[in-house]
C-alpha cells in the first residue's frame, strides 16, 4: 500500500483521486502519478496473478514508471520502455496490463498509451483505443501512443477489472452496463465523490461475497 499515492494533489486546475483495494494481504494493482511543471503522468495497471509475486512485479513496474515520468517520456515511450525491462529475466512469466497518460493541465490535451488494459470511461463514455499487448510477455515490442485534444471539465476515469468483475455469491458480475450507468450519473461530481460511492456499490453488489481480485480506481478531471 505504500507503493501507491496517499494523498492528492491540491491544486485550482486539478482533482484527482485514487483508491486501491487488495483482495487479498497484498495486491499486485497499481496506480501513480508525478506532476511536473504542468504535465500530469499517470498510471493504472493490473498484474496478472494475485499475492507476493504480483507485488513484486507491481513495485518494479511502479518504480520504472517514475522514473521515466521523470524524464518527462510520451506515455507509448514509457509503455515500450517498461516491456522490455520487464520482460528480461520474467522466468514466472509475469504480466502487467496498463493504461499510461500525459494530461498537459493547461490545455487538457491527453497522450495515453493502454497496454492490453480495459479501457478508461470519459465522462461516461467508454474510450476507443487502440489495445497493444500487455507489459511483460514479449520483448521488442513498439507501442502505439494515442491522443485527445482536450479533456478538460470532463471526467477520466480508469479502473482494473476488479471493478466491473467484482461477483455476489451467484457469480453475477457487476458490469459494464451498470459501471456506465454510474458514472454518466456522477460526471460532476468530485474524483473522491466517484471513487467513494463505487466502492459503496460494489460492495453492495458482493453483499458479503468474498472479492474475487484486486479493485484499483482513478479518477481525473482537468479544470
Amino acid at each position: 500500500m505504500s507503493m501507491v499515492p496517499q494523498t492528492f494533489p491540491e491544486r485550482s486546475d486539478l482533482d484527482l483521486y485514487g483508491l486501491m483495494t487488495p483482495a487479498k494481504e497484498v495486491g499486485g494493482d497499481l496506480y501513480d502519478f508525478v506532476i511536473i511543471n504542468n504535465q500530469l503522468y499517470f498510471c493504472l495497471g493490473d498484474v496478472s496473478g494475485k499475492g507476493v509475486l504480483a507485488s513484486l512485479f507491481m513495485t518494479q513496474a511502479i518504480r520504472l514508471f517514475r522514473a521515466m515520468a521523470k524524464q518527462q517520456r510520451k506515455p507509448s515511450d514509457i509503455a515500450t520502455r517498461l516491456n522490455n525491462e520487464l520482460t528480461e529475466n520474467n522466468d514466472n512469466g509475469m504480466f502487467v496490463t496498463m493504461f499510461i497518460g500525459e494530461a498537459d493541465l493547461t490545455t487538457g490535451h491527453l497522450y495515453f498509451c493502454n497496454a492490453g488494459h480495459n479501457p478508461p470511461l470519459l465522462d461516461g463514455e467508454f474510450v476507443d483505443m487502440q489495445p497493444n499487448a500487455p507489459i511483460g510477455l514479449w520483448p521488442g515490442l513498439e507501442y502505439e501512443g494515442e491522443e485527445i485534444d482536450d479533456i478538460r471539465n470532463k471526467l477520466l476515469f480508469i479502473y482494473t477489472d476488479g471493478l466491473n468483475e467484482a461477483e455476489d455469491h451467484t457469480q453475477e458480475q457487476y458490469g459494464d452496463a451498470r459501471l456506465q450507468q454510474m458514472l454518466h450519473q456522477m460526471k460532476n461530481h468530485t474524483a473522491k465523490q466517484v471513487i467513494d460511492t463505487l466502492s459503496q456499490m460494489v460492495a453492495s453488489h458482493r453483499n458479503g461475497a468474498i472479492p474475487n481480485d484486486d479493485l484499483t480506481m482513478l479518477a481525473i478531471r482537468c479544470l
